[in-house]
């Protein structure tokens, strides 16, 4: 697949539309900017739709209801442009069952996800050879580690720098029976992004081994790839995520490609977007998200009436669950309070100037649902460069999606195996 050209395609999608996700909508309507950065013509179609409909393109991103013009044909345009294999089902089934104390204490999701990985490992092992070792990125308690040693055989090193989550995991090798034909889990407490050439991480990501990044956060996952490729393991298998906690500067555009080709210029706010854009809700969480931005973008509006604009927006930490059942001004009251922010009008004023801003509220909560469809693609944007990373590093990196896209949503994962590349 040519990621140098798919990069391109989606940096020239993205780049006309750069200032809507690069800005937070209340930033774009503060600073007096809402109507250029997301003109009607990309929000009049919204109001069209039902709030079923509304809710199924929001976060289910179904295109289908909505009428024909520049939004329709923006939002399939990206959707077209984010391409990437699928992994044969067959791959990653076989063993789907495991023993109930093998999963202890681990969520659905994630068991799922560990025993797609596994089954595709043991037939990459069985038609390919095994490895020396598997490293496991970020193993915490091991829970990857232990199922892959223990019921795949495979030998894990299970590596993290939180030695009190290294203890649990230990302990819990003990608790429960060893399955036939185990093998061992070796924990070691180290931090291998620090010195990338050092001496212990050649010997941890040795020539003859493979390495698992499983939702690895922020720049670890860059970490991983550089480490990995560059001492010349045999295979990695990398899934990102918290894309927001990367350093724009240091760890986007990383591809010598991408230096050389007008890069798009990503800040912090379109790596939140790329982070939390992608993910499927029910339709009572959608109600909920609704009602939460209303509030937030109401009270933002209350509070810039006591402090202008020029003050940037003020950060008022989140609000439990049950805060957004009650009353606007109940919401209110208690969030300026915490913040010690002046309260200068009633309850009953409070509410009133919440109804009196409701095409506002709406308008721009309508403007946050056509800047949400950018997510995927902002992530699409940053795995390619990744991927063309490695290729530059002599590595035949493919970008393949392993789980269901609607229970995990950071379903793409990096890989490449000795066998497959240049070298």
């Amino acid at each position: 697949m040519n990621y140098q050209q798919l990069f391109l395609n989606l940096a020239s999608i993205l780049r006309p539309y750069s200032q809507l996700w690069q800005k937070e909508v209340l930033q774009a309507w503060r600073a007096g900017e809402i109507d250029e950065i997301i003109p009607e013509d990309l929000i009049a179609p919204l109001r069209k739709l039902s709030h079923e409909e509304l809710y199924e393109l929001d976060c289910l991103r179904d295109y289908s209801k909505l009428e024909e013009g520049s939004l329709k044909s923006l939002l399939n345009s990206l959707k077209e442009n984010e391409v990437y294999e699928t992994v044969e089902e067959s791959l990653i089934r076989g063993v789907d069952e495991l023993p109930s104390w093998a999963f202890f204490k681990v969520k659905g999701k994630k068991q799922d996800e560990i025993l797609a990985i596994a089954n595709f490992l043991t037939k990459l092992r069985d038609k390919e050879g095994d490895f020396k070792h598997t490293v496991d990125i970020g193993g915490g308690v091991g829970h990857l580690s232990r199922t892959l040693a223990h019921y795949f055989g495979m030998e894990m090193i299970s590596l993290d720098i939180n030695t009190e989550f290294q203890e649990i995991g230990r302990s819990r090798l003990k608790k429960y029976p060893t399955p036939e034909g185990a093998k061992d889990v070796k924990f070691i407490n180290h931090d291998f992004s620090i010195d990338l050439e050092g001496k212990e991480n050649a010997r941890i990501f040795s020539k003859d081994s493979f390495s698992l990044g499983l939702h690895t956060c922020g720049p670890l996952a860059v970490k991983h790839m550089q480490v990995a490729s560059g001492n010349q393991t045999r295979g990695l298998l990398n899934f990102g995520c918290c894309y927001n906690k990367l350093d724009p500067k240091e760890h986007t555009n990383l591809s010598q490609f991408a230096k050389e080709n007008n890069p798009l210029q990503i800040e912090s706010n379109c790596l939140t977007l790329a982070t939390r854009g992608h993910q499927s809700m029910e339709l009572e969480d959608f109600n909920q998200k609704k009602r939460v931005k209303f509030y937030r973008y109401c009270l933002q509006f209350y509070i810039d009436t006591v402090y202008g604009k020029e003050i940037d927006i003020i950060p008022i930490g989140d609000a439990h669950k049950r805060l957004y059942a009650l009353s606007f001004s109940e919401y209110a009251i208690a969030k300026l309070t915490e913040n010690n922010i002046p309260i200068n009008l009633s309850p009953k004023e409070l509410d009133q100037f919440f109804e009196d801003h409701q095409d506002t509220l709406e308008k721009l909560f309508l403007a946050n649902v056509v800047r949400w469809q950018f997510g995927r693609a902002l992530e699409l944007y940053l795995l390619y460069d990744r991927a063309i990373m490695l290729q530059e590093r002599g590595k035949e990196a493919k970008l393949m999606a392993f789980f269901n896209e609607v229970e995990s949503p950071r379903n793409i994962g990096i890989w490449y195996h000795e066998a497959e590349s240049k070298s």
